[in-house]
């Protein structure tokens, strides 16, 4: 299962499209509805607005997002009550753990794709009048969809589920790629940076802080493995310092000043700096380095 979240200013357009019943290829279904007057895309579309219009400072108060389930779970989701009302569940449930309360949505199913899928579109201006917030959402809806497919025993793509771009990939592009797939993975069920640490170790993962020279100030991360070394914000913007302590917390308190609790480098080269440039030649220093202690 995976959902993709879009952002957008108007409603009328997505509800078209979500909503398509004139579309003999999508065979648009609405499976389920909360909040809005359903005769018609406009009158659904109208219903948004009205609620939308309680913030008018908010210039894109339309969430449209995509659940897509495996083609290898078509038996778990037939075109019948029973398979509409599970994906109606699936979807209400990820909602509900995405922190998407009390406020107007429509959820329809398509039929133009083998795989089953629904779209959902709501309104982040809640029955309330208050903004529902999409901080942090991407990593928040990795998590949950992780959860939704274990909970549901639906089927779980293998990391490396795009192997035929995989094998059109230069050495250099395939390190790169096997790096970031891991590493998002470790981050998807991290809660903490001794968490996230202790899987890259167990993936063979070694990772460092890159600091300012003549500071102990932290300016980015890097990660390593099989002594191919990247800054994270190469590999992912999710993975840049900034965003890994939006995630993951305060990185002093945890790792620097606790050191004894902070983990050793687990894989990539065995010297003790361990590391091997990248392209940009900065100046780097392994994480479980201590400072210098004035004397």
């Amino acid at each position: 299962m995976i959902a993709k979240i879009k952002t957008r200013a108007d409603f009328g357009g997505i509800v078209n499209y979500a909503n398509d019943q004139k579309n003999k290829k999508k065979c648009a279904t609405l499976l389920a509805h909360e909040g809005v007057c359903a005769i018609s895309n406009k009158t659904i579309a109208d219903s948004f607005q009205i609620q939308a219009s309680m913030r008018p400072k908010v210039k894109s108060p339309v969430k449209h997002v995509s659940l897509a389930f495996s083609s290898q779970d078509i038996s778990r989701f037939p075109d019948n009550e029973e398979g509409d009302a599970l994906m109606v569940e699936i979807a209400k449930k990820w909602m509900e753990q995405m922190g998407i309360r009390n406020t107007q949505y429509i959820i329809a199913r398509h039929h133009d794709t083998k795989h089953p899928h629904c779209h959902l579109v709501f309104n982040r201006i809640d029955n309330d009048g208050n903004l529902i917030s999409d901080s942090n959402e991407r990593i928040r809806n990795t998590k949950v969809c992780r959860t939704l497919t274990k909970e549901y025993g639906l089927y779980f793509a293998p990391k490396n589920s795009k192997a035929r771009n995989k094998s059109r990939l230069r050495p250099y592009q395939l390190r790169k790629y096997n790096l970031r797939s891991a590493t998002l993975d470790a981050l998807a069920v991290s809660c903490s940076w001794n968490d996230f640490l202790g899987i890259l170790k167990g993936q063979g993962i070694d990772m460092r802080f890159n600091r300012t020279d003549n500071s102990d100030k932290i300016r980015g991360i890097s990660f390593c493995q099989n002594e191919y070394s990247i800054a994270g914000s190469k590999l992912d913007r999710d993975l840049s310092f900034n965003n890994l302590c939006v995630t993951l917390g305060n990185v002093a308190s945890e790792l620097i000043i606790q050191p004894h609790q902070a983990i050793t480098s687990g894989g990539g080269t065995s010297n003790e700096q361990g590391w091997r440039d990248d392209k940009d030649n900065q100046r780097n220093e392994p994480f479980y380095k201590p400072s210098k202690r004035r004397r």
